[in-house]
């Protein structure tokens, strides 16, 4: 480890401190609840990024390779320029603009989730990826559309989210889009506005599967922990050469095994109870000890409900589930919130799906 002052935001404002074989320095506001930055800003300073100048790996490339960024400061696009960058992860908090085209980042990520960003994308970019609310981007390339990733913001529950319009993208080849398996699903739609892709990734609960069908173009299709795929067109729709399903609805697995798509890669298929006992469930937030008793019991609780013959049964398992958090300490209004949206989920797909939330109200003491 070494350790030295740089000049960040003023002289000698900055202690840094360089871990061996790593290759990322994190810049921004200390928040709770967060990791605390290795340099801690406020969103509004002007930061020097020439400071990073001096710092090389051993083999003379520029270090660090990575930088995470929330704040507002553009000077990291100036100053990529002339000092090229593997990987840029920004997330700005104000209103901004920004031309990067003349920047050498190979691989840019935006976060927004503050206030609307209008970019131009380096001309030489080799990856692109939005997360947040994805509403606020306003997105241009000066070049060949690089890949594009999407990580849009979802609820538990409501209607499906979709991409914005985004025109200056619209000869996109490659997107992946990614959001949780049993939150809000993605309108599939919505990549209709890329006619030329030719490779779709597609991670979580979908919608409106069908629309891909007027992707005529399509060779490359990947799909990951999708609970229902039952939409998805017929194979032949397309002339793909590569089809690629992991931990996805295994009814559509079993029928795609025989496709004859020339790479065919079908690995852990799914049942729908996996998908609400091992994924996404919403204790996350929680203490460890809190979410290790409510983890076995939503678990206990699933295997109840997949078992059960009548409403009885399943109002038995949900009630002994909230029994369980009934009985833990101090439970706060987001984890109240937490365990209905657990009950919702383990009577997802079932026919107890509307009486599951009278039986949570009727047994909770929280």
């Amino acid at each position: 480890m070494t350790t030295s002052r740089i000049s960040l935001t003023g002289p000698d404002s900055h202690t840094l401190v360089r871990q061996p074989g790593v290759g990322i320095v994190i810049i921004g506001p200390a928040l709770p609840g967060s990791r605390r930055p290795d340099l801690v800003v406020s969103a509004a300073d002007t930061i020097d990024w020439s400071v990073f100048d001096p710092f090389t790996v051993p083999a003379g490339y520029p270090w660090p390779r990575v930088f995470r960024y929330e704040g507002d400061d553009t000077g990291f696009l100036t100053w990529a320029a002339r000092r090229p960058i593997e990987t840029f992860t920004w997330q700005p908090h104000a209103p901004l603009t920004a031309d990067a085209s003349a920047a050498q980042l190979s691989r840019l990520s935006v976060i927004l989730r503050n206030g609307p960003l209008t970019i131009v994308l380096p001309a030489d970019c080799h990856y692109f990826s939005a997360a947040g609310d994805l509403s606020l981007l306003t997105v241009t390339t000066p070049g060949d559309c690089p890949p594009l990733g999407f990580f849009p913001d979802t609820q538990p529950s409501g209607p499906p989210v979709a991409l914005p319009p985004l025109p200056g993208l619209a000869y996109a080849r490659s997107v992946d889009v990614t959001v949780p398996p049993l939150r809000q699903p993605f309108d599939c739609a919505s990549l209709l506005q890329f006619p030329g892709l030719t490779r779709v990734a597609l991670s979580g609960s979908l919608t409106n599967l069908s629309a891909l069908a007027s992707l005529r173009h399509l060779e490359m299709l990947e799909l990951r922990y999708c609970p229902d795929l039952s939409d998805l067109p017929p194979l032949d729709t397309w002339t793909l050469s590569h089809l690629l399903l992991f931990n996805a609805d295994d009814t559509t697995g079993k029928r795609l095994r025989a496709s004859g798509v020339p790479s065919l890669s079908i690995s852990q298929p799914r049942k729908p109870p996996w998908f609400r006992t091992e994924y996404g469930l919403p204790f996350s937030a929680w203490t460890p000890r809190k979410a290790k008793a409510a983890t076995k019991a939503y678990r206990s609780a699933a295997s109840a409900i997949g078992k059960a013959t009548t409403a009885a049964d399943a109002e038995e398992a949900v009630r002994a589930f909230v029994r369980v958090i009934n009985a833990l300490p101090d439970v706060e209004t987001t984890e109240r919130e937490d365990a209905g949206e657990a009950v919702a989920l383990l009577t997802t797909g079932t026919p107890y799906a509307q009486a599951a939330e009278a039986w949570f109200d009727a047994e909770r003491d929280f």
